[in-house]
């Protein structure tokens, strides 16, 4: 635990086998983990001093959960926000805005149902972080209470959204900290876990390989030249969704020539 502005870095690990998170507050309080009231802020430190976007859970009174990033507020093109709903159906979506521009025909994708626990707790959601996902862009001062979750040059943490019973512990046999057990009424939680992973070798050239995607739709969007937030999604598993927050650099093409000329491209930051 330290004041925001002041961190001691010092003592802080980037094991392979180790997690370990820093708290950061506006004032000087103690923090008992894991957190049972949201929103839960937090994000990915790397050994080299770099951050990750920032990213917040929170639940609400009618036992959904909300996972958003925090680094775009009041912006008419967010990234898109995830919903795991009470209902057990989940998704993730983008605004009216975002939708008009891309001329899309529902602000909703990777509609998914939460999965069900048999002989092990399935995440219904994970936050994916490589090594190389840090955003170099100058983000602003700690204004909120923030977890930094310290990461791995060769490894991926992975930031995972469990829901099950409230009386309900989880086990987990990998190293891994417990950032949070939230509510959901009226009888689950929502437990929020970070570990690490292994990296596959090939997977910075198979980000890139959406590079082309990305311009085309920053083109449409019309976005100015600079540092964005590229969030990838799919499936881990059956109902297992997972997004990759990946930055990157836009350059909108010159006047009068498409992004297919090469122009516009995106690039891992």
């Amino acid at each position: 635990m330290t004041e925001a502005g002041k961190a001691d870095f010092s003592r802080m690990r980037f094991d392979r086998d180790r997690m370990q998170v820093m708290s950061l507050s506006r004032v000087d309080k103690v923090f008992s983990f894991p957190l049972t009231k949201g929103p839960i802020n937090f994000s990915v430190f790397g050994s080299d001093g770099s951050e990750s976007s920032r990213w917040a859970v929170n639940t609400s009174g009618k036992g959904d959960a909300y996972i958003y990033c925090r680094d775009l507020p009041g912006s008419v093109h967010p990234p898109p926000k995830v919903s795991l709903h009470a209902s057990g159906r989940h998704h993730i979506s983008i605004t009216p805005e975002t939708q008009g521009f891309l001329d899309a025909d529902s602000r909703f994708s990777n509609v998914w149902e939460r999965p069900e626990i048999e002989h092990e707790a399935i995440a219904s959601f994970s936050l994916l972080f490589p090594p190389f996902a840090s955003d170099d862009a100058k983000k602003p001062p700690v204004t909120k209470d923030e977890l930094l979750v310290m990461g791995h040059p060769e490894m991926i943490v992975v930031v995972g959204f469990f829901i099950v019973d409230a009386a309900a512990e989880l086990r987990c046999n990998m190293p891994h900290f417990v950032l949070g057990k939230l509510p959901l009424p009226p009888l689950q939680a929502l437990h929020v876990l970070a570990w690490k992973e292994a990296m596959a070798h090939d997977l910075p050239d198979r980000i890139r390989a959406y590079s082309p995607m990305a311009a085309s739709a920053s083109a449409q969007l019309g976005l100015a030249e600079g540092s964005y937030t590229l969030c990838l999604h799919g499936y881990r598993r059956p109902n297992s969704a997972y997004m990759m927050p990946v930055p990157v650099r836009y350059t909108p093409p010159p006047k009068n020539e498409g992004v297919a000329d090469g122009h516009a491209a995106t690039a891992l930051g």
